[in-house]
């Protein structure tokens, strides 16, 4: 797949990324904020990074003038069920020295253009940890409405570092405008 952008592209992994995702993976702030994986062994990260050459519905941010790895963007299946066959779960991380450029806006506002009007979903969610603000600010600039909280551990349920916030994009026009 290929989404085109003004600054940025999404596409699929490339065995040239892996210098960048490596980089990412051994960022603990990635792993704190993002739930990317963790590993500053690059044996273990080259593992992790086979395994997303071949995983369904998880691209590159890359940019657009250099197609260089920039970030991580997924549109998970959140069931097969009756009723979220047609909604997916974002997420998206970007590499911390090209934070605050648009580029992860770009990325969701083009992967929601395509969930809405080429995959034909109904909803898009989001989770967010309650410590991290600024993709929870993103997602509400982009029309995601927050729904609920909850905590990814039942056993530790005051630890604000384990609750999730949740946020949901419906499909309420028929598509997306770019």
């Amino acid at each position: 797949m290929e989404l085109t952008g003004e600054k940025i592209i999404i596409r699929n992994f490339e065995e040239s990324d892996f210098e960048v995702f490596s980089q990412l993976v051994q960022d603990q702030s990635n792993h704190e904020t993002a739930g990317l994986e963790y590993s500053l062994n690059k044996n273990n990260s080259r593992d992790i990074f086979n395994k997303y050459l071949v995983l369904a519905n998880t691209y590159v941010i890359a940019l657009k003038s250099s197609h260089k790895m920039l970030g991580i963007i997924e549109l998970n299946e959140r069931g097969v069920s009756d009723g979220l066959d047609k909604t997916r779960e974002i997420g998206f991380v970007i590499s911390s020295d090209q934070r605050n450029h648009g580029y992860a806006s770009e990325a969701i506002k083009l992967m929601l253009s395509h969930s809405f009007n080429t995959l034909h979903l109904t909803e898009v969610w989001a989770s967010v940890k309650t410590t991290n603000p600024v993709p929870q600010a993103l997602l509400s600039k982009l029309g995601f409405k927050y729904i609920y909280q909850v905590s990814q551990d039942p056993l530790h349920l005051e630890s604000e570092d384990k609750m999730l916030k949740y946020y949901l994009l419906k499909n309420e026009n028929g598509g997306v405008n770019e």
